[in-house]
């Protein structure tokens, strides 16, 4: 059952955040059509993430806690680094016509994603190896 409610969490959240590309959706209630393209990215945003939390972490969960991480006194340095390849990621789809092909809000999203990724490492540093390390 677990890996069936991964796999749907993975497929939802393919199917919603192609929905945020093309421009089908309808208006709703709120009149505006790339409101719900919108949504639409967000809800497929986080059922990936909650896909890939399940994945890493083999459990059902949103926060992922230090005492979960296998090795955080090497891997907060992979974490850092993907999350700065995301902040670039999002600096280039609002500066180049990379921005062009994706949805208006992409480059606002990448970078708050980046950040809260990047985050995420540097508090694993300061727990694992920084100066909140609890002393044995």
């Amino acid at each position: 059952m677990e890996s069936k409610r991964k796999e749907i969490l993975l497929a939802g959240g393919l199917v919603f955040l192609s929905f945020s590309f093309f421009e089908f959706l309808p208006a709703g209630p709120w009149l505006d059509a790339s409101f719900s393209r919108g949504v639409s990215g967000l809800v497929g945003l986080s059922l990936l993430y909650l896909s890939w939390y399940q994945h890493v972490f083999d459990e059902i969960g949103v926060l992922p806690s230090i005492h979960l991480w296998k090795r955080p006194e090497s891997t907060w340095k992979i974490v850092v680094g993907f999350g700065v390849l995301v902040l670039a990621f999002a600096w280039f789809s609002g500066n180049t016509s990379l921005g062009d092909v994706l949805p208006e809000p992409a480059p606002m999203l990448l970078a708050l994603i980046g950040l809260l990724i990047t985050y995420t490492g540097f508090y694993a540093y300061l727990v694992a190896e920084g100066p909140l390390k609890e002393e044995e």
